[in-house]
């Protein structure tokens, strides 16, 4: 599991659906998958929750995802 869009697909949930949970738009939702901006904090705590993962483990997946868009640049 390397990103948002992964952990929707398991749980079989569409951006408009998370989108609805977390309380925030699709195109908030489309913006983290693509890595063009991060959740808040508080966000990722709803998120950690929704999907019955560790802080930790949400963290690494965005982070990862992050790290990856770095290492193309340089």
């Amino acid at each position: 599991m390397n990103n948002l869009k992964v952990l929707r697909a398991k749980k079989d949930v569409s951006q408009q659906k998370l989108s609805q949970v977390l309380g925030v738009s699709q195109n908030t939702i489309s913006s983290w998958e693509t890595s063009s901006t991060r959740p808040s904090a508080k966000n990722m705590l709803k998120m950690a929750d929704y999907f019955d993962i560790s802080l930790e483990e949400l963290y690494a997946i965005f982070l990862s995802k992050n790290t990856k868009k770095l290492d193309k640049r340089y």
